[in-house]
């Protein structure tokens, strides 16, 4: 009973793919294989074959999803990679920084009770 319903789902999902798949194909592969905008693309393609591929009971957008995951699969890693780098660069810096202020606070400190204890001394 719903295999006809189904089948056409399925085409209309196929034919509604068509320009997303064209504007990877075009534009989105010219991209570097780690950029943000590139992977964040092919995860909505990914997503939407997925939810296909159960909605619809459909292979060929299984087969898809699990092509394109597996494809991007380096470029999701060397991605993340990047970020936690540039993530421990930054808490290195703010570390630094942080010693820094503590320093610059500390001197202050002690020139301010050098100040005070001056001002006592010559009443």
């Amino acid at each position: 009973m719903l295999g006809l319903p189904l089948a056409m789902a399925r085409f209309n999902y196929r034919l509604a793919r068509l320009p997303p798949q064209l504007i990877e194909d075009v534009a989105i592969v010219r991209l570097p294989e780690e950029s943000a905008l590139r992977l964040g693309y092919e995860r909505i393609l990914i997503d939407c074959d997925r939810a296909a591929a159960h909605l619809l009971h459909d292979e060929s957008a299984t087969t898809r999803a699990c092509r394109l995951r597996d494809q991007t699969a380096p470029a999701r890693v060397t991605r993340a990679l990047e970020l936690r780098r540039v993530e421990q660069h930054e808490e290195a810096i703010d570390a630094a920084e942080a010693e820094l202020l503590r320093g610059h606070r500390e001197r202050f400190l002690h020139r301010l009770r050098e100040h005070i204890s001056q001002s006592h001394t010559e009443r």
